[in-house]
């Protein structure tokens, strides 16, 4: 799985306003400081979907689902970190790294090794 450095993950979420990225997919209104919709994730007929501008986060009080942009994305897209941020960066046009992904010949890992022996554990719990 591909790690992107925190810079550049901060650089994205300050990029885009959570408000109208999820009011993309949700019909929010402003209620105090927050925005309220139904929850897209459950069903319900009172709002309890919150979206706080501020902190560029949302929460259901409903389900508990809350997070960040990247956490909304990959529930609404239904897709991998990696995937939502590359969505994300795309979208608002920032460039993202090469990066090493866990397990390339270059991490030092004897892939392998490290298959024949999960594959004599697996023999062996056969057993």
């Amino acid at each position: 799985m591909p790690f992107y450095p925190d810079h550049v993950l901060d650089e994205i979420r300050n990029s885009i306003d959570i408000v109208p990225f999820i009011s993309e997919h949700v019909a929010l209104k402003k209620r105090g400081r927050n925005h309220v919709a139904c929850c897209p994730f459950h069903n319900e007929k009172t709002p309890s979907f919150n979206v706080n501008a501020e902190k560029q986060i949302f929460m259901c009080f409903g389900c508990g689902v809350g997070g960040d942009v990247f956490k909304f994305a990959m529930l609404v897209e239904h897709v991998t970190f990696p995937e939502a941020v590359r969505l994300l960066a795309e979208r608002c046009s920032i460039p993202l790294p090469r990066v090493e992904r866990a397990g390339d010949a270059s991490s030092g890992v004897d892939l392998e090794a490290l298959r024949g022996a999960m594959a004599d554990a697996a023999s062996s719990r056969s057993h």
